[in-house]
């Protein structure tokens, strides 16, 4: 048997159950933290995302579908997802959309990743993982439309002079007005940020400097802490960690033969 590992998560995607990390060895509230509300949408995609958040000082995470949580947090997080437009439904009948477009008229910061960027969206053209088409949020000046190709790539590039990478994994292609910011292939304005790029948080440099964008935007003081490991070190350590404790705690070779 295993015993109790402390600083060990499983990725949420492989555990099918995103924050499950939320308040392990965590201390109590700081008045400088940042706190961060990750929508749990009822058909979450690639909620790694929100992982990186989570392991960084001073960065407070809750995964949530309490529309209270999401209007409290400094920054809220709409993560992916495998069927954007039920999810965008989902979100008008619970009252978080309408929290999410208060908030960014209040100059609030929200981001949305892939599924969740197309939300933000003006308008979304779906006859591929939906039915038809509806409009979005309308924060971002951006039409969707969906084709029955999927768009995978490993992008590379820069914001504010960061190195970010990631990935990309969707249907969804968006057309972004002239003149809109540009935001690893998505968008910024005002408080409203989206980007079809899963995997970017990771990041260490990006993510940093990022958060603190947004954390001047949300009028909190949190800054970047050096605390000298990225989250790259962080997950190896995990899994390093885990290994180890298989090989003291397990007998693999007996478990592989029952497997067999």
């Amino acid at each position: 048997m295993l015993p109790y590992l402390a600083g060990v998560w499983v990725d949420g995607e492989d555990a099918l159950e995103v924050g499950r990390w939320r308040g392990d060895g965590v201390a109590a509230d700081a008045a400088d933290d940042l706190t961060v509300a990750a929508v749990r949408l009822p058909r979450i995609s690639n909620a790694t995302d929100i992982d990186a958040l989570a392991q960084e000082p001073g960065v407070r995470v809750v995964v949530t579908v309490d529309p209270r949580e999401v209007e409290r947090a400094d920054v809220v997080v709409l993560p992916g997802s495998r069927s954007t437009l039920s999810d965008l439904a989902w979100l008008r009948e619970t009252g978080i959309a309408d929290v999410i477009v208060r908030r960014a008229a209040a100059g609030r910061p929200v981001l949305g990743v892939c599924g969740g960027f197309q939300m933000l969206a003006r308008t979304i053209d779906d006859d591929v993982e939906g039915d038809g088409g509806a409009p979005g949020l309308g924060l971002l000046p951006v039409d969707i439309r969906f084709h029955a190709e999927k768009v995978l790539g490993r992008p590379t590039g820069q914001w504010r002079g960061h190195a970010v990478d990631g990935y990309t994994i969707h249907h969804g292609r968006p057309t972004v007005d002239p003149g809109a910011e540009p935001f690893l292939d998505g968008a910024h304005t005002g408080s409203a940020w989206g980007t079809m790029w899963h995997g970017s948080l990771e990041c260490d440099d990006f993510r940093r400097a990022w958060l603190w964008e947004v954390a001047r935007e949300a009028g909190s003081p949190w800054q970047p802490r050096d605390s000298g490991r990225g989250f790259a070190a962080l997950r190896e350590q995990m899994i390093e960690t885990t290994a180890d404790a298989i090989e003291t705690h397990i007998d693999a070779d007996a478990l592989l033969g029952l497997a067999r």
